[in-house]
């Protein structure tokens, strides 16, 4: 079965957004399962909520972004058959190294200790 293009990128969408609210909200705990997990994350707890809530508002917005494509472009996207398709399908992926760049930037700026 072939899934239609704007599907897609709302599924990736709604995902993203219902993961991240906890994290954006501050409510996960420091853990190894959930959540933003990098060095500087497992510094402290004061890193661990201001990297996570940062990350999850960036996700959420990314889920945000990904869902408005999906709604606005739902007429224009192409056939997933199409040969545009793959490039298409790549935007997600480009979308989601710019919020690593800005979620690795922000972590930049926090104590190492």
């Amino acid at each position: 079965m072939i899934v239609p293009i704007p599907y897609v990128f709302a599924g990736i969408g709604i995902a993203s957004m219902l993961v991240s609210i906890p994290i954006m909200l501050r409510r996960v705990p420091m853990n190894r399962w959930y959540g933003v997990r990098t060095r500087k994350a497992f510094v402290s707890e004061d890193n661990w909520y201001e990297i996570n809530a940062f990350g999850g508002k960036a996700f959420f917005l990314f889920g945000l972004l990904l869902v408005a494509v999906a709604w606005f472009g739902r007429d224009i996207l192409p056939d997933p058959r199409d040969l545009l398709a793959p490039f298409v399908m790549a935007i997600p992926a480009l979308a989601l190294l710019v919020v690593l760049l800005a979620l690795w930037l922000f972590s930049r700026r926090l104590p190492d200790k």
